[in-house]
């Protein structure tokens, strides 16, 4: 990546700043899937276990 390169603007003025028009992409609620709802309980029972240890051990 030349120098030229990382000196360009990313973005233009009409997106930035407080004249910046809002980006408003609705986002969808969904169904959790079986194996994400496992991987979360998973991490709070992990955490919950961690914390008991620290706290009362």
């Amino acid at each position: 990546m030349s120098e030229d390169d990382q000196r360009k603007w990313r973005y233009e003025l009409d997106e930035v700043g407080p004249d910046a028009e809002p980006d408003v992409r609705a986002i969808e609620p969904g169904s959790p899937s079986a194996e994400n709802v496992a991987f979360f309980l998973l991490g709070v029972a992990v955490m919950v276990g961690v914390l008991a240890v620290l706290l009362f051990a």
